[in-house]
């Protein structure tokens, strides 16, 4: 595999992490004040933050890879919706707490693999 390629190949992978964090943390970030405790409703604000700051660097990171010079604003605001490429998990909207822990088991078991 030659550089170029190499190179290619891992911003497209920063840009899918990158929006699977992305829209993750949003969807984490609707939980706020509607989780079952308050306690509950702090851990996943604060997971929804972690997400979002590593959104931000995969973005950065991918930005500088793949040669255009795109910022992470330019990455996460300013693509059309079939331009993100996150797995379909992190879209669904919120179910129950049940699900959404659930969804949350399955997409850090994702995030390992």
């Amino acid at each position: 595999m030659t550089d170029a390629v190499a190179t290619a190949t891992t911003a497209a992978y920063c840009l899918q992490l990158g929006d699977d964090a992305l829209i993750y943390g949003q969807r984490l970030g609707d939980w706020i004040s509607r989780a079952p405790q308050i306690e509950e409703d702090m851990a996943l604000a604060n997971i929804s933050l972690d997400l979002l700051g590593q959104a931000r660097v995969l973005l950065t990171r991918a930005g500088e890879l793949d040669g255009t010079g795109q910022s992470e604003d330019d990455l996460a605001f300013f693509r059309d919706e079939r331009e993100f490429h996150n797995i379909h998990l992190v879209e669904q909207p919120r179910g129950d707490f049940g699900f959404e822990m659930a969804r949350m088991l399955w997409f850090s078991t994702y995030q390992c693999e």
